[in-house]
């Protein structure tokens, strides 16, 4: 009976050696959570190509995972100029040929701009809030807000999406993992992989 306590400090301590572990890239040792997967692009129309995280073709792909956080943030690169068109979707707009402005997709287009020159190697961040009523989607051009492109009311289940077209190449940053061009607005987090 006497050396109960001494087990159970133990028994604590070692838990929270493998929670912190679980917590922490710095520790060296082996976590007990899964490696996630780095979140990239998900459903996509047939006639659009997909390279790690570069799309081209023609038409809309879509993030893998959806836009589960409260405020959320992505980023696009224009490598090539053309038809392009970045924001957010429901899953049957992937098999469209562009994104739209209503429902089932939100987006800014290349054509959409008519104050903003956007070039090759600039870059659109994308931040949508749906911790607040009426939901907001902003559009960023290399750290700019466009307020003017503000977007309010978009409902349900969206995820980050892209189309391309007329020979336009867009390569995207969901996870943060590789580095945004220009760091998400206050309070924004990246996009995180939806939990099964």
């Amino acid at each position: 009976m006497g050396n109960t306590g001494g087990k159970a400090k133990q028994a604590v301590e070692g838990g929270m050696q493998k929670f912190s572990a679980c917590l922490s890239k710095e520790t060296g040792e082996k976590s007990d959570m899964a490696k996630m997967e780095p979140v990239g692009f998900g459903l996509h129309g047939p006639d659009v190509w997909v390279d790690n995280l570069r799309v081209h073709g023609e038409g809309v792909a879509l993030c893998s995972d959806p836009m589960s956080q409260d405020r959320c943030f992505f980023e696009c690169k224009i490598v090539t100029n053309g038809g392009w068109a970045v924001g957010v979707a429901k899953q049957p707009a992937h098999t469209e040929r562009t994104l739209g402005t209503a429902d089932p997709s939100w987006s800014l287009s290349a054509s959409s701009l008519s104050d903003t020159s956007v070039a090759e190697g600039d870059a659109i961040g994308v931040a949508y809030d749906q911790g607040d009523h009426p939901t907001t989607l902003k559009f960023y051009h290399n750290g700019k807000c466009l307020e003017e492109a503000t977007i309010t009311g978009v409902r349900g289940e969206v995820y980050p999406a892209v189309s391309v077209g007329l020979g336009a190449v867009v390569e995207c940053e969901f996870d943060g993992e590789n580095g945004f061009i220009y760091p998400p607005p206050a309070g924004f987090t990246a996009i995180m992989q939806a939990r099964s």
